[in-house]
């Protein structure tokens, strides 16, 4: 008996509406973006240092995304 086989794995990536390492990273990614869209800047250079550090957090969520989603699971 296989304690990983194919459908323990699908279901931990993928699970439901609220569940998943896929659906998770998407909300996580959703958050920051949505996060970022209400905060109250000061001034111009806060707000561009801001933006660069959300777009570097959503690039590497991207990226682990991709890394996650390529994986195949037999």
């Amino acid at each position: 008996m296989q304690l990983y086989d194919y459908d323990f794995c699908h279901n931990l990536l993928y699970a439901g509406w609220d569940g998943g390492i896929i659906n998770n990273l998407n909300d996580a990614r959703h958050e920051i973006l949505q996060n970022f869209d209400q905060m109250d800047f000061e001034n111009a250079s806060a707000h561009e240092e801001m933006r660069e550090i959300v777009e570097s957090m959503v690039a590497e969520i991207d990226q682990l995304l991709s890394k996650i989603q390529s994986v195949q699971f037999k």
